[in-house]
């Protein structure tokens, strides 16, 4: 009886669903290499072609262009890049988007450069794939998708337990001679064994950005405080002479203290402060959000140095949170496999109906 309703449910969950899982997985592997792609559709921008004899700019000089080109706009943060061939970047303070505008920047002029091609088209890919593009409602709509996906899983590998294959040829094993439905079943079921593990990971770890409830049950879980929504940047416009006078005596402390760093951001709401702080994030770095902060006095006296790797495991897992779901973390075969998992989605749909129309067809 039981096997009969979770058979039932399976079948028509996977039909009702399985446009909407399928899109989400689709829009996920076009983005498991989005910072490499844009990195290659944008030479003179993302990557950078240093002119003979040309030094990065000192974060005073760069500020300065900066200054001189936008000297009505606020800045909310500034990060130099460490290495030689990467962009410098400049956010910009807003009203309406709390995390600021971002800004590419030559560092070797300290030139504002476009928008880099291709990022509206991600920017709309992400907004397909998190919530349909259409807000609260498409939120919930992938939400559940996601729930539907994980149930998917667990109930597709109670049938195949319940059929007790023998060994590992049995679970993931492929017969040959097969047609028709037979054909369509084995491959449903292989497939779906070979993938359960990273289908309930990408289910697991993506329902945190359509329900805010599901968020905070994994950092109550992980004994981590919620963050804080975001509120605008500084509104008041920082001079080029103001900000040499706030960062003089501290880069020379940062210098001393880091031999080399991947990137540095300068937080423009602490210069006016006792404690002006600067994110760096070493050579190193497991990923891009292991971020460590520096903290100095005015004078450019090091207060303090908390590194990413001192943190507790459940802060450094919710600060990786994006870099596991898109498999960034483990670097490009991460990237690779979440990739993969998630186009097979698309081809699992498509099972899923061949399998319903076999089904129901007359014979």
């Amino acid at each position: 009886m039981l096997k009969t309703t979770l058979l039932r449910l399976h079948a028509w969950l996977g039909i009702s669903a399985g446009l909407v899982i399928a899109l989400v997985g689709t829009t996920g592997a076009m983005m498991a290499f989005e910072p490499q792609i844009l990195r290659l559709l944008n030479p003179g921008v993302l990557q950078i072609t240093p002119e003979p004899g040309q030094t990065l700019l000192s974060p005073q000089a760069l500020y300065a262009q900066i200054q001189q080109a936008q000297p009505n706009r606020p800045v909310q943060a500034l990060t130099l890049s460490g290495q030689a061939d990467s962009p410098a970047q400049v956010i910009f303070s807003s009203l309406k988007k709390p995390k600021g505008e971002p800004v590419w920047v030559q560092p070797y002029t300290g030139a504002l450069l476009a928008e880099p091609r291709g990022e509206a088209a991600f920017e709309t890919i992400e907004g397909l794939h998190r919530r349909l593009l259409v807000d609260d409602i498409g939120k919930a709509v992938t939400g559940v998708s996601a729930f539907v996906l994980i149930f998917m899983s667990l109930s597709g590998l109670y049938f195949r337990w319940s059929r007790r294959p023998r060994g590992v040829r049995g679970w993931l094993g492929y017969r040959r001679g097969l047609q028709g439905r037979a054909w369509y079943f084995q491959l449903h079921s292989i497939a779906g064994t070979w993938l359960f593990m990273f289908f309930l990971f990408s289910a697991g770890t993506g329902l945190s950005w359509s329900y805010d409830w599901y968020k905070a049950g994994i950092y109550r879980v992980l004994s981590v405080e919620m963050p804080k929504k975001p509120t605008p940047g500084p509104q008041q416009v920082v001079t080029a002479a103001e900000f040499e006078q706030s960062i003089a005596r501290v880069w020379p402390s940062l210098q001393a203290e880091l031999s080399a760093y991947d990137s540095a951001t300068i937080q423009f709401a602490s210069l006016a402060s006792d404690a002006i702080k600067i994110d760096y994030l070493a050579k190193d770095a497991p990923h891009i959000r292991a971020k460590n902060t520096l903290t100095f006095s005015p004078t450019g006296e090091l207060v303090s140095h908390k590194r990413f790797a001192d943190k507790p495991w459940g802060e450094q897992i919710t600060a990786a949170w994006k870099m596991l779901h898109t498999g960034q973390y483990w670097g490009w075969s991460g990237q690779l496999m979440m990739m993969l998992s998630s186009l097979s989605l698309l081809g699992f749909a498509w099972l899923g109906i061949s399998l319903f129309r076999s089904r129901t067809t007359p014979r």
